[in-house]
This record gives structure tokens, C-alpha cells and sequence, in this order.
């Protein structure tokens, strides 16, 4: 629309009018100032251009921030062709600094051409809070019957904290006020603001100082943006339109105000911009393409801004994908699971899987799991993933049973989110209720991520799975958020180790130290371990010794659909299936403590009181065969020393002797009838050496009948 212009005398006449009086035109969704009388400027103490200015700007800015979005909106009404504007507020006065009561009337009309403007009479009735004037009563009435009218609450135009335009408003005039930009020569854009880490500045602060650091920044906003430029788009979300060229300089200015803003209690922010020369869009899209770039790296506790680019544009499109297409890919089974064998240390044999979603689009081929977990986490969607995915393998799980072919244990993967978006373990622990599988077969995998939320809650959440039979292990410890303290926090069952241990595993002894005490250290707190991303030989003999109880890897299997495993087994090739009744068994087993046996259980002696790593190793009896289920490395040495063993034998599960031990040895070992009881052994020769021992009884094999035992060597002197 054409802006309205005054001729020369007839402006001239009404500027010198005493009366208090401004005349508007709604031009492309904003009200802008064509007159402002010489009454209006007395009124205000200011001159008439300053006048202009800001009632262009920011035309409430001085109004009470109890009235501001009230008096905003019904002006707002009115200059989009309302009936009247009569409205009763309180503004600070330039002259006196005080509040004084304003009562406005507002009425239309048209030129000779038809064009409708708006004039507005300012009348001042009152000082501060008068108690005595009626008019102070009035506006008091006035607030209480207008803030319950349901048409106020749901058509207003303004966010009632900051007195900016409210998101629906501030689009609308981002989409009209485009063209204006153009016009200019410039490239108008939508930047997006975000201060990032509100949610622990309102626990410390309290909400009332989050609210006032909001305040703070939208004033900082308006500083360089007039206020119909500038939007509250909810919580702690702002967004700007305004012209491309010079946009960096002005956001290094608002990054210098606000590490003062709000007496130093403070925030940093992060900026999105988007830029018409990218595409012309909508505001409502430049704004969402804005968010996109301001979300990138929420972790940064900076200020920062960055560009939408084509990089971006290629990852919000995706985004777009997976949100549009997620449940129908679930319906059509486009997710389905894969399931990746882990292989006992001390058998070789799979004892557990891994269920890893992955998605088969008809359309784009496989999308990896990093192209679209993270997509439903941002969406608050992931349950939904975690849940389906849990169906489907109790689906897997109860086929495989009919055709009475062997199964094991099944973890799945939960995100920290689950725990906030539904209540994961009764959701979880009916779904299994309603199948035939029981809860030992499903383990629940969670990444150490967890320790972000309340640490009582994740624990009740963890005490809830073990009291419903299911085992919890934490996932990726290592991964980048890993801290002891959460072993201490939570009674985890098991640690599985990030691959980035054996991404690293030759590049750095410093590796092998770190690892090794790792495990060390799980081992004595009770914790079965798991270190994923096994690719060598060399990686499997060391995890082995220094006591991993569980492997994870390419070299033993890569991820695969339930029909291609049943196309292995039927087969007969693949890796061999630990039978379930052997399960507590081997675990016994993989608990042995060999670097420091805890013979003080029952002797008070401690192995750490001796100079370097005592011979200690794990023997399976099988009749009269002994193999060597693990070892230490001074137990392997000594082996091979007396030739029960050779090198090349390390690095193997069950390493069968050599030759028979001597019957003195036999004779003793099976005397050690008690499981977990230590007995000390003295002067046993074998092999013309003399021995001091300590062993114990580890378990029994309830399918084969195979005895394990842990053997601790003290001494070993010459029979000479």
C-alpha cells in the first residue's frame, strides 16, 4: 500500500494543534506515524521527529510492562480496522519519570481517494497510583474483566513479558515487510536467537530472574531493531527481520551487551541466520531454517552465530524426511532390527546380542542409525523407535524359540529421553509381560548420557528394570561423557566399553594401561565388562588377559537381519551358541579376579602384599583333561616355563594342557569340594618343582558337569 502524504498547509495546520493527537496508516501489517500534533509533543517532552521515531519503533516502549501487550494489541486491532480504540494504560512520563494514566481514543477515517487512516486522541487523567481517582479505580476494573476475556487470550498480538510482537504476529509482519527491504536495494533475512542454557540459569537464579534476563535481551534487541522487527517465539526464543547487509556487526554489539545485561546474570546466545539469497521463502520457513542452524551445537556455552548453508539445507531436508516418514516406515517395516553377536572371552562361544535399529528406505536405500536416532531425539520421538524396536525382537525371539533353535540374551538401546517422555520401564516391562519371552532375555542398554537427568530418578529408574528381572548395563563408557562418579551412582551390571579403545589400541601403551584398570576396577566393583569394536587378534589375546568378559566386533560378526542368520544356521557355519543353563556358569568364571585374587576372604593375606603380579589362573577340569580357561600374564609364563603350553597357544579360549598334570596335583585340586572357599596347598611338587598354592572352587557346569577352579601360585622353590 502507498504510503500517505499530507500537503504542505494542511500538515502545517494540523502539527500546530494543541491536542495530543497522532494520525496512522496500517501500511503492510505494521502501523506507521504520519502526523504527530504539537500537543503530543509536549505531552511526551520530546521533539516531533523523536516522537515519530518511536512511535514507529517502538510505540509501547515506555508503557507499564503490565499493560503493554493489552494496550499493543488493541491498537493493533483498531489499525486493522477495528470499530474504535478506547483503552485506559500506564506509561512513564519523559518530564516527571513517574507512571501516568493515558486514556486513548482511537477512530477512523478516509481521503478523498479512499484510503482509511487512524487518528488517535492522548489524554492524560491521572498520576502514578492515585488512589483518589476514579480513574485509577476504572483501569484496575479494567485489568481483571479485560485479562479473563477468552477473545484477549486467544487473538492477542504480543508476548505480555517483553512487549515484542508474539510469534504468529511477528511472521505476519516478516512476510509483509519483505518486499519494503527490496525495495532498498538490501536482502532481508530472519536471525534467530536462542540463549542457551536457560533451563539451569532458572534453577539457580529462580524464575522470576529468568524473566528478567528475557526482559533484558529484548531490550538489547530493540536497541538495534525496532520492535515490530523483533519477536518473542516462546520460552527463550527471539527472532529478528531485518535487512542482510551489516547483520555481523550488529550481532558482535549484542554479544558485548549481554555478558552485562541483567546486573551480569547472564547467558550466551546462539544465533541462526538465515538469508533471502539463499531462496525466497516464507518467514514462517526462514524462521524454522534459522532454528535449524542455532540448534547445530548446543553444547557450546558461547556466543556464536552461524549461516544456513547448503550443507544445512541437505541435513534439514533429511530431517524433514525422517519426521514425515517415520511412522510409515515402522508400518511398512522399512526398521526393522539387526542383530550383532557378543562372544564370551573365556569360550568363544555368543552368549548375548545387540539389537541396532536400521532403516531400509524403498526410496533412499539404508539410512544409518546417525541419520536419523538423532532426528527422532530432537522430534521427541525416539521412544517410539526404542519401543518398536523392542517388539520386534520379543517378535524375533518367540519364532526363533518355535523353531527350537537356541537363543540368548538380546540388549536394547534406550535414550536418556525415554526416561522423559513416557515411563520406559512400565511401558517396557508390559511388553514383555504380554510375550512368551522372559525378562532375562532382554538387557537394557544405557548410555552414560543418562547422568544429565536427576540422578535419584535414573537410579529408581534402574532399582524398577533389576526388580522386574531385567539386567542394565551402561553403553559407550569412554564415549566422551563417561564419569567413575556414575559407577558409584548407579548399580549398572555391566560396562560396555566405547570402540574408540580399539579404534586407539595401537596407538598408545598408555591405551593398554588405561583399559586394562578400567576393567581391572569394574571387575572389583562386580561388573561384568564388554569392549566393542574388536577387529584383530592381537586386540582379542589382550582382552583376554587382562580379564574382558565380553567382545564385541566385525572380526566375530557384523550386524545382520534375522533372515540372514537363520540362512547361517541352517547352514551350519557362524559362530557357535552358547546353551542359556551354562550362562551363570561362564559368568562365574569371567568374575575371577586374577590380577588381585581376593584370597582375604578367607586367609588374612592379600596378594597386592607381595612384589609384581602373582601366577593366577582359571583350570577347567573335564575328567581327567585340564584346560586353561584364562590366565594372567606370570601364570602364562610359568606354563610355558614347565611346558604345559606353548606361545602360540595364547589368545585362545580353553588352551588344553600339553600333557596330563601329576596325579598329586589332581589328588589336591579335587579335594577343594566347597564353591568360593579358598584352600592354601603347601610343598606340592610338580614337575621337581615345590609349589605353594591357593585354590578355590569357582562353579560347576550344570549341563556337562565340567568343574572350574582358580589356581594362585605363591611360591615355586627348586626340589632339590
Amino acid at each position: 500500500m502507498v504510503r500517505y502524504e499530507f500537503g504542505d498547509n494542511e500538515r502545517m495546520v494540523l502539527e500546530k494543534l494543541n491536542i495530543p493527537m497522532a494520525i496512522y496508516q496500517f501500511i503492510d501489517k505494521r502501523v506507521v506515524t504520519l502526523l504527530v500534533t504539537d500537543g503530543l509533543c509536549n505531552m511526551m517532552g520530546v521533539k516531533r521527529d523523536e516522537v515519530i521515531r518511536i512511535l514507529d519503533n517502538d510505540m509501547y516502549r515506555d508503557t507499564h510492562p503490565d499493560d503493554k501487550a493489552r494496550v499493543a494489541d488493541a491498537a493493533l486491532k483498531f489499525a486493522s480496522g477495528g470499530d474504535s480504540f478506547d483503552c485506559v494504560y500506564r506509561t512513564k512520563s519523559h518530564l516527571t519519570g513517574d507512571y501516568v494514566i493515558i486514556h486513548s481514543h482511537g477512530s477512523h477515517f478516509f481521503t478523498e481517494n479512499g484510503i482509511m487512516l487512524s487518528t488517535t486522541i492522548y489524554m492524560l487523567e491521572g498520576i502514578g497510583e492515585d488512589c483518589e481517582n476514579p480513574l485509577t479505580e476504572k483501569l484496575a476494573s479494567n485489568f481483571k474483566e479485560l485479562m479473563t476475556k477468552e477473545s484477549l487470550i486467544r487473538d492477542n498480538f504480543y508476548d505480555t513479558l517483553t512487549g515484542l510482537p508474539n510469534m504468529s504476529y511477528f511472521l505476519t509482519l516478516a512476510d509483509a515487510g519483505k518486499e519494503a527491504i527490496y525495495k532498498k536495494g538490501c536482502t532481508p533475512g530472519i536471525v534467530f536467537f536462542d540463549l542457551t542454557g536457560m533451563k539451569f540459569f532458572n534453577e539457580k537464579y529462580g524464575l522470576r530472574e529468568g524473566d528478567n534476563l528475557l526482559v533484558a535481551f529484548s531490550m538489547i534487541l530493540k536497541k538495534y531493531f525496532s520492535n515490530e522487527d523483533c519477536g518473542r517465539m516462546g520460552q527463550d526464543h527471539f527472532a529478528v527481520f531485518a535487512e542482510m547487509e551489516g547483520i555481523e556487526e550488529i550481532l558482535h554489539e549484542i554479544f558485548e551487551d549481554i555478558k552485562s545485561a541483567n546486573d551480569g546474570k547472564t547467558l550466551p546466545v546462539h544465533v541462526g541466520i538465515y538469508s533471502m539469497e539463499f531462496e525466497d521463502v516464507t518467514a514462517s520457513s526462514a524462521c524454522d531454517r534459522a532454528k535449524i542452524v542455532s540448534d547445530k551445537e548446543k553444547g557450546a556455552y558461547v556466543s556464536k552465530f552461524a549461516y544456513y548453508d547448503e550443507n544445512t539445507h541437505a541435513a534439514a531436508t533429511h530431517f524433514e524426511y525422517v519426521i514425515n516418514n517415520f511412522e510409515k516406515a515402522m508400518e511398512e517395516g522399512w526398521i526393522q532390527p539387526y542383530y550383532q553377536q557378543l562372544i564370551r572371552s573365556v569360550n568363544g562361544l555368543v552368549c548375548d546380542e545387540e539389537a541396532l535399529a536400521r532403516w531400509i528406505d524403498p526410496t533412499r536405500g539404508l539410512i544409518p542409525p546417525n541419520h536419523f536416532i538423532y532426528v527422532l531425539e530432537d522430534s521427541k520421538l525416539i521412544h517410539k523407535l526404542d519401543l518398536y524396536i523392542l517388539d520386534c525382537v520379543l517378535r524375533d525371539l518367540e519364532e526363533v524359540a518355535e523353531r527350537n533353535l537356541p537363543i540368548v540374551p538380546v540388549s536394547i538401546n534406550l535414550s536418556k529421553y525415554d526416561f522423559e517422555l513416557c515411563d520406559i520401564v512400565e511401558e517396557i516391562n508390559k511388553r514383555v509381560k504380554a510375550s512368551t519371552i522372559t525378562p532375562d532375555m532382554i538387557t537394557i542398554e544405557i548410555t552414560e548420557s543418562v547422568s544429565s537427568l536427576d540422578s535419584d530418578f535414573v537410579a529408581t529408574q534402574i532399582r524398577r528394570f533389576h526388580e522386574a528381572g531385567f539386567k542394565v548395563w551402561m553403553d559407550d563408557f569412554g564415549s566422551g561423557y563417561s564419569s567413575l562418579n556414575t559407577l558409584q551412582k548407579f548399580d549398572f551390571d555391566l560396562i560396555k566399553f566405547d570402540m574408540k579403545f580399539m579404534r586407539e589400541f595401537d596407538m598408545s601403551k598408555k591405551n593398554h594401561i588405561i583399559l586394562q584398570e578400567l576393567i581391572q576396577m569394574a571387575t572389583k566393583l562386580g561388573l561384568d565388562t564388554v569392549v566393542e569394536g574388536v577387529e584383530t587378534i592381537e586386540q582379542v589375546k589382550f582382552l583376554r588377559e587382562i580379564g574382558c568378559s565380553k567382545m564385541q566386533g566385525f572380526l566375530f560378526a557384523k550386524p545382520i537381519p534375522l533372515a540372514e542368520w537363520y540362512a547361517i544356521c541352517n547352514a551350519k557355519v557362524g559362530n557357535r551358541i552358547e546353551d542359556y543353563k551354562e550362562n551363570d556358569y561362564y559368568e562365574a568364571i569371567s568374575r575371577a579376579n586374577l590380577v588381585e585374587p581376593l584370597v582375604n576372604e578367607d586367609y588374612n593375606w592379600k596378594a597386592d602384599e607381595f612384589f609384581g603380579q602373582l601366577p593366577t589362573g582359571v583350570l577347567e577340569l573335564r575328567g581327567e583333561d585340564v584346560y586353561i580357561v584364562r590366565y594372567n600374564r606370570t601364570f602364562a609364563e610359568f606354563m610355558l616355563k614347565v611346558d604345559y603350553l606353548d606361545e602360540i597357544d595364547l589368545g585362545h579360549e580353553l588352551i588344553k594342557q600339553k600333557r596330563p598334570p601329576e596325579k598329586d596335583f589332581l589328588d589336591v585340586i579335587k579335594t577343594c569340594n566347597k564353591i568360593n572357599k579358598w584352600a592354601i596347598v603347601e610343598n606340592l611338587k610338580i614337575e621337581g618343582l615345590i609349589m605353594n598354592l591357593f585354590i578355590r572352587k569357582i562353579s560347576k557346569n550344570p549341563v556337562y558337569g565340567y568343574e572350574a577352579f582358580e589356581v594362585v601360585i605363591v611360591a615355586v622353590s627348586s626340589g632339590d
